[in-house]
């Protein structure tokens, strides 16, 4: 009697531990499935629109366009993520004073290519006739010097009516993208301001749309090329 019992105890273990890897297998099992099927279900079917744009940024403005970008205007940074703009940066070549800017749209993914060029260009519209991000315009312009491909005689985009339609050019020059390398991403962070971003102004001035600096004259026209 004794053996059967211990013969018992032991095959009764053995059945207690085999359910415990049943279970865990089975839980792992799920984990495994669910966080595939949450992976499916966010990764959109196509990259990103990926845009980018050059301008010469004028010599003797580099700390004024400093004091406004190092600290982008929260209403600005709210209007461009609304309008589905995501991961917008600019950079800066010293020898040449160029501006290079890029961004990426993420308002077509899931659309085909007519209906995603439609949401693009009313995405760029509602930033374009936005009062806020206009005034931000404003006091960007004077600082920059748009390349050839902005009409000579042309007003600035902050002084053009919101109503007269398109301009006649592009005050960044449009860049083709040559070469994309690596993984496009999927999702993005939360976060509005990247923490890991280094202030480039040498005085540490910052600027909001309450407290902006100096509003300089804005030219009425852009001089020939």
């Amino acid at each position: 009697p004794a053996l059967r019992k211990r013969l018992s105890s032991r095959k009764m273990r053995k059945l207690e531990m085999n359910s415990v890897l049943m279970l865990g297998a089975g839980l792992l099992g799920s984990i495994l499935i669910a966080r595939t099927l949450f992976r499916q279900e966010r990764k959109p079917k196509r990259a990103p629109r990926r845009v980018g744009g050059a301008i010469k940024l004028k010599p003797e403005m580099y700390d004024r366009y400093t004091q406004l970008h190092d600290l982008v205007w929260s209403e600005v940074l709210k209007r461009m993520h609304k309008s589905n703009i995501r991961n917008f940066t600019i950079y800066y070549h010293k020898d040449t004073n160029m501006l290079f800017s890029h961004f990426e749209w993420v308002g077509g993914q899931n659309y085909p290519e007519e209906e995603a060029e439609r949401r693009f260009k009313s995405d760029m519209d509602d930033i374009s006739s936005d009062p806020i991000v206009r005034k931000w315009w404003s006091y960007c312009e004077p600082c920059q010097e748009p390349l050839s491909q902005w009409p000579a005689g042309e007003l600035p985009p902050s002084a053009q009516s919101m109503t007269s339609g398109a301009s006649r050019g592009e005050w960044w020059a449009p860049l083709v993208c040559l070469c994309h390398c690596g993984h496009w991403p999927v999702e993005y962070a939360e976060e509005v301001r990247d923490s890991n971003f280094k202030p480039n102004n040498p005085y540490g001035h910052t600027s909001t749309k309450d407290n902006p600096p100096p509003l300089l004259p804005n030219p009425s026209k852009i001089r020939d090329q």
